[in-house]
């Protein structure tokens, strides 16, 4: 019987543990399938690849990517070749992007006294950096209580460390995906913040632009959430997935599989999403 989590973070992007303890630990809780899901990088999957050989789970090949100015849209790429060209290329520019903007925000709160050190902050990240990165300089140097504290106070929109992230849009993210055989997958529907007919109009239209599925089950989406978007995805005839979106303890409370007990079609919808990926990469 399959028991996944499809949205994991690790230590190659924002997360709190190295890619080979994510797969570890999702051993110990008695997952069969993960996908290592960082933001803009696939440098951790060789690591958790290994580590799901040897424990006997399978890992599926993921990333993150951010879309959409203006707005916490999000598109999850499944089942892709991490080593493809374009992939690597578009990665690159990507950790750029990401570097520039981190020295904004370092720039912007030293700026109103809340000293931190850039250099500080790429230790902490190892590779891509991200806010929580960022929060985690803060909360070390005093200057917050936690990282939540750090957000709220500093990092969140409207707050006085933040610079806004490069976007691409939806297609571009299908597209980029599409390229290097995956298949790409609307994350948490319901942290864009609208309204059910919004979303709908939405997903209706970045259904005819290459988005194969929606991430139905996350902690973001309650049980009337979540069956608002499972209908939907049946309407529009896409893939339905899962992920707990875990970062570690200290970046978000959750565990792998939080907010995943409610997905009662996990086995067929799983054969269903690994089906297409074996049929992209024929």
């Amino acid at each position: 019987m399959i028991k996944a989590d499809l949205h994991l973070h690790s230590t190659a992007s924002d997360g709190v543990y190295a890619p080979g303890e994510v797969a570890a630990r999702a051993a110990r809780l008695g997952f069969t399938h993960i996908a290592l899901s960082d933001h803009d990088s696939v440098k951790g999957i060789p690591e958790a690849r290994a580590a799901a050989k040897r424990l006997g789970i399978r890992l599926i090949p993921a990333v993150e990517l951010s879309c959409g100015a203006g707005s916490e849209i999000h598109v999850l790429g499944y089942g892709f070749r991490p080593e493809d060209s374009t992939l690597s290329d578009f990665f690159a520019e990507r950790s750029a992007q990401r570097i520039r903007r981190a020295e904004e925000m370092v720039e912007r709160l030293c700026g109103i006294g809340k000293s931190i050190s850039m250099e500080r902050v790429r230790a902490l990240a190892g590779g891509v950096i991200a806010r929580p990165h960022i929060a985690r300089a803060l909360v070390e140097a005093g200057h917050a209580s936690s990282v939540p504290d750090a957000f709220a106070r500093f990092l969140s929109p409207g707050k006085p460390g933040y610079v806004p992230k490069a976007h691409i849009s939806v297609a571009e993210a299908a597209a980029i995906i599409g390229q290097a055989g995956g298949l790409a997958v609307l994350a948490h529907p319901m942290e864009m913040k609208k309204g059910e007919m919004a979303i709908e109009a939405l997903v209706h239209e970045w259904r005819g632009q290459g988005l194969a599925g929606l991430e139905v089950y996350h902690p973001s989406a309650q049980n009337n959430h979540a069956a608002f978007l499972l209908a939907l995805a049946r309407r529009e005839g896409m893939l339905v997935t899962g992920g707990s979106d875990f970062h570690g303890e200290t970046v978000r409370r959750t565990e792998i599989g939080d907010g995943l007990d409610r997905w009662r079609t996990m086995e067929d919808d799983m054969q269903a999403l690994l089906a297409q990926i074996e049929g992209s990469n024929r």
